[in-house]
Parts: C-alpha cells; sequence; structure tokens
C-alpha cells in the first residue's frame, strides 16, 4: 500500500531505474568508458549515481515497500562503505568478480 495514494511512479519503475544504475556502473567500469576523462570527473559521475541510487531506495522506503527498500537502501551503504559500489547489485558485482579471480 503506498503511502503517496497519488504517486505515478510504481515500484516497478523504481526497480527499473535501480537495474539501469547498476547496469551503466557494470559496463562503464568492465569497459573503462571513462578511464580519459579526469578524476574529479569521474568522481561526480559515481556520486551522482549513488545519490540517485539511494534517492530511489528512499522514496521506495517511504512510498511502497518499507522492508524491502530499507533493506536494500542498508546493502547499498555497505556496498558503497566496503566496496565502493554505487548500488547494491554493482557491489555483489564486485564481489563475485573478486571471489572469482581470487580462486
Amino acid at each position: 500500500m503506498a503511502v503517496f495514494r497519488g504517486a505515478r511512479v510504481k515500484s516497478i519503475h523504481l526497480i527499473i531505474a535501480v537495474l539501469a544504475l547498476s547496469l551503466f556502473g557494470i559496463i562503464a567500469s568492465e569497459f573503462g568508458l571513462f578511464s580519459r576523462l579526469s578524476l574529479e570527473t569521474q568522481r561526480v559521475i559515481g556520486l551522482t549515481e549513488v545519490g540517485a541510487n539511494m534517492a530511489i531506495a528512499i522514496y521506495g522506503a517511504v512510498a511502497f515497500r518499507r522492508i524491502a527498500w530499507s533493506a536494500y537502501l542498508v546493502f547499498s551503504i555497505v556496498g558503497f562503505v566496503l566496496v565502493g559500489a554505487t548500488t547494491a547489485i554493482t557491489a555483489v558485482w564486485v564481489v563475485s568478480k573478486f571471489l572469482h579471480g581470487a580462486a
């Protein structure tokens, strides 16, 4: 049940946005799309993606499924702090890549 009854954004739209952000982060890191940009520009792009991800998670936690989106928000923060990933999905990708390479 949504808190905002007149809200036009649905939970599936937020999920698609998170998946798009994650896909963008994974593709950008795998292909080195931003390697030629300055460090400051890379930082701005990364922090913008983190901010968008946090805004989506907070909106989802307030408007839709509180427990699920709150858990996603916590996982996103943990992934950002521990791995430096912009989304929780990107963090899982980075960790699995690291573990696969270490084995």
